[in-house]
């Protein structure tokens, strides 16, 4: 057989081998194909909430005159205008509500004033700097500038509109209620506490909550002495946020921190397989790599509340405990 026939063959085997796998799928294969799965959109909510004086019409259409006007107040929705969740921000949508003497009308609503306000009782800490509006709608925004703070929420704004999630309206003491709008930066149910707090052992220093999830290497870990600081509030997750009696404020969480009851010895335990090198023994995390079997030198061992017994060793990443076979 020549080359230029081989390659025939070749061809014809390959080909005759793509046909036989597609007419050997199952029915049902496209099910699994991610293209065919079905768009579900959004569910048009069952009540919405009217901030403003809302024009009602007999039709979706507001050429014409108005039947009436609705005050601000929550109204129950009947349908939408086809793809009404496709609609950008700063477009309109229309929606067939229920009315008690007039039947069902049409509203010409803001896309992102489609969802209903529902009362919280809640603080929530603003991690960052959170602008002010009179509504939760972006297109109403302020020009006054929270700082960072603790502040009270009593309303939450619930839309199928993914870009207005975490807005809550907020109580002011100089402009009332006022609303923060898509705000990623804030930390719900916190609990005001105004406390002192004794900090027994050598804690993390978290500068923000959630460093403890972001140290990279050992030398990032800032441990802070025994002291007594003062706790301002704590997250639903047991992250307190304190400050010092030098002022400073930070965060802390008393579980990354050196355990109670440590004692003080100078052995060499045999570690008999690999090992993580926890930074504290009362966390699974964070740890910083992976010691193989050998034996090491321990200068403190603690036992946890399982029975589980850990050594303090030093390593090249620093003073790490290691979990002590049994």
């Amino acid at each position: 057989m020549n080359m230029k026939r081989r390659r025939h063959v070749y061809a014809l085997v390959i080909v005759f081998m793509l046909v036989n796998s597609i007419v050997s799928l199952p029915a049902n294969a496209a099910l699994y194909d991610p293209i065919s799965r079905k768009f579900n959109p959004p569910t048009l909510p069952p009540a919405i909430t009217l901030f403003e004086q809302t024009p009602l019409y007999s039709t979706p259409d507001d050429s014409l005159n108005p039947t009436a006007e609705l005050s601000p107040q929550d109204v129950v929705t009947v349908d939408a205008e086809q793809a009404w969740y496709a609609k950008q921000r700063g477009e309109k949508v229309w929606i067939k509500i229920k009315t008690t003497w007039t039947g069902e009308l049409w509203i010409h609503l803001d896309s992102d004033k489609i969802g209903v306000v529902k009362p919280v009782d809640t603080n929530i800490a603003l991690l960052w700097s959170a602008a002010l509006y009179t509504q939760p709608s972006l297109s109403t925004m302020t020009d006054v500038v929270l700082a960072p703070q603790t502040v009270h929420a009593n309303a939450i704004f619930e839309s199928p509109v993914t870009y207005l999630a975490y807005s809550y309206r907020i109580e002011t003491s100089w402009l009332g209620d006022m609303w923060i709008v898509s705000n990623p930066h804030i930390l719900s149910d916190m609990e005001i506490l105004n406390q002192d707090m004794d900090l027994q052992t050598e804690t993390l220093y978290m500068e923000d909550y959630d460093t403890a999830n972001r140290l990279q290497r050992p030398s990032d870990a800032k441990l802070i002495q025994p002291q007594n600081v003062f706790a301002l509030e704590k997250t639903e997750n047991g992250i307190y946020h304190v400050r010092s009696q030098d002022g400073d404020m930070f965060w802390i969480n008393p579980y990354y921190a050196q355990p109670l009851g440590v004692e003080k010895i100078n052995e060499s335990p045999n570690l008999k397989k690999e090992t993580t090198l926890h930074l504290f023994p009362t966390m699974p995390f964070p740890t910083f790599g992976i010691l193989t079997p050998q034996t090491v030198t321990a200068f403190e061992k603690w036992t946890d509340l399982q029975g589980k017994r850990w050594n303090h060793i030093h390593t090249w990443a620093g003073d790490m405990w290691v979990q002590i076979d049994e």
